[in-house]
């Protein structure tokens, strides 16, 4: 939520003495280049012309968690030398969400940025948040505890840039419908502690896809 309200207040601030503003919903998945999964999710974004062929556009996405296949096992100690037995072998899988942050221009050719159809393209550079959660098999917490190291949750946060480009169609009063590909390469990736680092849903090499719906201000 604090991610949301910066980004609006960016929007806002950015909007001030512009006559013309965008603002854009939709949904759409993500797919990391090595693994298999699709993260589905929603975006909410807005959009400012600097003229018809030229935007800068922001966007925030949330993308849902998604599960390993595969469980794996970790040894529980006991927090008593009394109890017997003083360790067991639990299983455990872990899950994976996104929380992202774009921005960027776009370049648009065809009828531009506010009619008909036209395709665009450009550069993106996006902050991302990916929270790494283990759901353990239960066991008694009150007897035993999970290895030092191996937390509940983690995130990774990392800083990307890539390329966007995409279609859309403006259909006067009504609004613009879009479809926009992106994709970008994790230049920095900081996990936050053992979990984190040894999930095996995180890509450094990420694609976008989302369809949506945007709405003009003027």
């Amino acid at each position: 939520m604090r991610l949301l309200l910066f980004f609006t207040i960016c929007v806002f601030s950015i909007s001030i003495g512009r006559s013309q503003i965008s603002v854009n919903a939709g949904t759409g998945f993500m797919k990391g280049f090595s693994n298999p999964k699709y993260f589905y999710g929603l975006h909410l974004g807005g959009e400012i012309p600097r003229s018809n062929e030229l935007t800068l556009y922001a966007r925030v996405g949330y993308y849902f968690p998604q599960r390993e296949d595969d469980s794996s096992s970790t040894f529980l100690t006991a927090n008593d030398f009394n109890t017997i037995p003083y360790q067991i072998l639990t299983n455990y899988v872990s899950t994976l969400s996104h929380l992202t942050i774009e921005g960027g221009t776009r370049y648009y050719i065809g009828n531009g940025y506010d009619n008909g159809f036209s395709g665009y393209g450009g550069n993106c550079l996006m902050i991302m948040n990916s929270t790494v959660k283990r759901k353990y098999d239960y066991y008694d917490r009150s007897k035993y505890s999970i290895p030092e190291g191996e937390e509940d949750a983690g995130s990774i946060l990392s800083i990307l840039l890539g390329l966007q480009g995409g279609i859309k169609y403006t259909e006067p009063v009504i609004g613009t419908f879009y479809f926009d590909v992106s994709g970008a390469y994790s230049l920095l990736s900081l996990p936050s502690n053992q979990t984190a680092a040894n999930t095996t849903l995180f890509s450094p090499l990420i694609f976008n896809f989302s369809v949506g719906f945007r709405k003009d201000f003027y």
